[in-house]
């Protein structure tokens, strides 16, 4: 390993078929070691050195960021559950990283729409619930249809669409009871106004508590009224009609949440009134999205947060102008997997990348009661958004998935 690289810890790796990549990237780049719930498996060609640490404890994420980092270190995590640990544990050691009170900003729904509220940008109508009454009262006051989701969760979980009381009431209880790893329940629900048009993702880089939006993504999404995202397209945005008004409300969003450093995650929907923030998350994006915008663009918004944490400027100038697009493949019904195999998928014209997403003997269960019930992941380029399509479309059928129906489940369509 040259003696000239800059050090970086990770803190979490994320699973192997979703961030295989960006370690990758990063061990090009920096000597690389990592903080891990676990001892590492398919992580350790990675790695220089490594700690495992209970991420429920953060005097043990403490301790061992501190045994891995040293002068120069810098602190870098993707992991939603471990974000606001991750920037205690920095604060503590001095390691530059968005501060704990961006952080839990980002965190927590409800605190986000309040501040966003408190600094006169365009509004969501919402109210934050106890209870399926408080939730019932509250819709009914916004008017149907709601969205209705747990107040410091993950990956879409428990947020679903509800169009009427009773709706409304089976949603609460679906959020109420939705669980991501070690993030926090039982603080309330939020009841949103469902807001009509696109979803889109926006990616940013900030540095100096200046945002610079650089990525955005068209989301693909699935399984209504559960809002599972089942694919992303990253094309160029710059000539939208929509663009100056989403890189204003994104740059005002995380001067209002107060976010210094780091690259994150906005997610929007393109409504008939202009866009409207649905959540802005203090890490990178999941899902691939970077994988797919650095195929896109050029720009790898991973080697972009490693850049911030060891105190450099990354370079934001695309040398690449195509188009990206990730599809995930799912289950028609509930089922135990046999095998799933990509390799025939994978040869296929326009596809650039390929992975199995389950492992043999996993149970599957359709939206909402499982989060992200994948079977296999593909990724297509092309000179724009048709040759992706035409890709994936035939692409997605070589994908071999023998899953045998639960006995125990009824079988249901995919959406």
């Amino acid at each position: 390993m040259p003696a000239g690289k800059a050090h970086l810890t990770v803190v979490g790796s994320g699973s192997r078929p979703y961030r295989e990549y960006a370690l990758a990237a990063l061990a090009e780049r920096y000597r690389l070691s990592a903080l891990l719930p676990a001892e590492p498996t398919w992580q350790r060609r990675y790695l220089t050195d490594w700690q495992v640490a209970d991420f429920g404890d953060e005097q043990a994420v403490t301790a061992g960021l501190a045994a891995l980092s040293g002068p120069g270190s810098g602190v870098l995590t993707w992991g939603e559950a471990v974000l606001e640990t991750t920037a205690r544990a920095a604060r503590k050691l001095g390691l530059a990283h968005m501060s704990p009170r961006a952080a839990a900003r980002c965190r927590d729904k409800y605190v986000m729409r309040s501040l966003l509220d408190d600094a006169g940008l365009p509004t969501v109508r919402y109210g934050l619930v106890h209870s399926a009454d408080e939730a019932e009262a509250v819709a009914a006051r916004i008017g149907h249809p709601v969205v209705i989701k747990p107040r410091a969760q993950a990956g879409s979980l428990g947020v679903v669409l509800a169009h009427g009381a009773e709706e409304v009431r089976g949603a609460f209880a679906l959020a109420e009871g939705a669980r991501y790893g070690t993030l926090p329940t039982g603080h309330g629900v939020l009841v949103e106004e469902y807001l009509r048009g696109p979803e889109i993702s926006v990616d940013s880089v900030v540095r100096d508590s200046v945002a610079t939006p650089v990525h955005v993504a068209r989301k693909r999404l699935g399984f209504s009224p559960y809002f599972e995202e089942v694919g992303h397209l990253v094309t160029g945005w710059a000539d939208a009609p929509w663009a100056e008004e989403v890189r204003e409300l994104v740059v005002a969003a995380h001067r209002a949440l107060g976010v210094e450093l780091g690259v994150t995650h906005a997610e929007l929907r393109l409504t008939p009134a202009g866009p409207r923030l649905v959540e802005l998350n203090g890490r990178l994006g999941g899902d691939l999205i970077p994988y797919a915008a650095r195929i896109a663009t050029g720009i790898d918004l991973v080697v972009a947060a490693a850049e911030l944490a060891v105190g450099r400027t990354p370079d934001l100038t695309p040398t690449v102008h195509q188009c990206a697009e990730v599809r995930f493949c799912y289950p028609a019904y509930d089922g135990r997997v046999d095998r799933v195999d990509v390799a025939e998928a994978a040869a296929a014209e326009g596809i650039v990348h390929a992975d199995v997403l389950v492992e043999p003997g996993a149970t599957l269960l359709l939206p909402p009661r499982q989060v992200i019930p994948r079977t296999a992941v593909l990724l297509a380029a092309g000179p724009d958004e048709a040759a992706c399509a035409r890709a994936l479309d035939a692409a997605a059928p070589l994908v071999v998935d023998d899953i045998a129906p639960l006995a125990e489940a009824t079988a249901r369509a995919r959406d």
